[in-house]
């Protein structure tokens, strides 16, 4: 876990998409910690051993594989539901003693920008991501494959490489990857950005963004909000502000989560 000082920011981004307006100042009143990293597969499994996190597909028939597995124990966890999330959370705070749980959407964007008022802790969006970020870039095309045991296409056609992409930079990963891997923000947490999206505690409601105005409730039935992008979106889906929705109930095959919990609390956490 890292330690995310309180402070204030501005949510949203003034000439964003409608759901980021009007961006508005927001205040995170006591410190938190979060976890520098999404939660693993293999720190999942300790709270439901016969979860899977499947495979990614390829852009051919694979006769082989059903695509490139990504239950690596070292992977984000993935194609967990918010409700599974937040029960990981209930878990883990009777395991451990500490009040564990999503970050809010605010405690998101906030621990997101480490300071910075740039889309990117890293910079803005013509910046080279890939040593910060493994975004839809360059190396994507490696999923256009041929052949029995399905291999990259050296020179694919745009019929066959078809992802959408920043192709000017290369991350160096086509799916998701190890936890970790890339540089972390300035207050120490890593793949804030990219590899997957993350869960919020927060309900999908209009800005600007009120804590008391029922979205954090955690028996609001509306759809949950995400944040972060993944390996398989652009920049511009992928910002400190970006926002996407999914049901609560409903698990995706490019999100996972990170937990928090309050300053007050020990924050000696380890989850191994």
């Amino acid at each position: 876990l890292a330690l995310v000082p309180a402070g204030s920011f501005v949510m949203g981004r003034a000439d964003g998409p409608g759901d980021e307006r009007p961006a508005a100042a927001v205040a995170i009143d006591q410190p938190f910690w979060m976890g520098t990293l999404e939660v693993t597969n293999a720190q999942y499994a300790q709270f439901d051993p016969a979860h899977d996190s499947g495979f990614i597909d390829q852009h051919n028939k694979d006769h082989t594989m059903p695509g490139y597995s990504v239950q690596d124990p070292a992977f984000p966890v993935i194609r967990i539901s918010w409700d599974q999330a937040s029960a990981f959370c209930a878990w883990l705070s009777e395991k451990t003693g500490e009040l564990c749980a999503l970050p809010t959407e605010a405690q998101w964007e906030w621990a997101c920008r480490a300071g910075s008022a740039e889309p990117f802790w890293y910079g803005g969006m013509d910046t080279d991501f890939g040593p910060c970020a493994n975004l839809a870039d360059a190396s994507i095309k490696r999923l256009a494959v041929a052949g029995i045991n399905p291999q990259p296409i050296a020179n694919p056609s745009p019929f066959e490489d078809f992802l959408p992409k920043d192709a000017r930079f290369d991350d160096g990963e086509r799916i998701e990857t190890a936890t970790g891997k890339y540089q972390p923000s300035p207050w120490g947490l890593f793949d804030m950005h990219g590899n997957v999206a993350e869960w919020t505690s927060s309900e999908f409601r209009p800005y600007p963004y009120v804590a008391t105005d029922g979205r954090e409730n955690p028996d609001a039935a509306g759809r949950r909000v995400v944040r972060g992008g993944s390996w398989f979106d652009r920049p511009k889906r992928a910002t400190a502000s970006f926002r996407l929705a999914y049901e609560r109930w409903q698990p995706v095959y490019n999100v996972g989560f990170r937990v928090v919990i309050p300053a007050a609390q020990t924050g000696k956490l380890a989850m191994r």
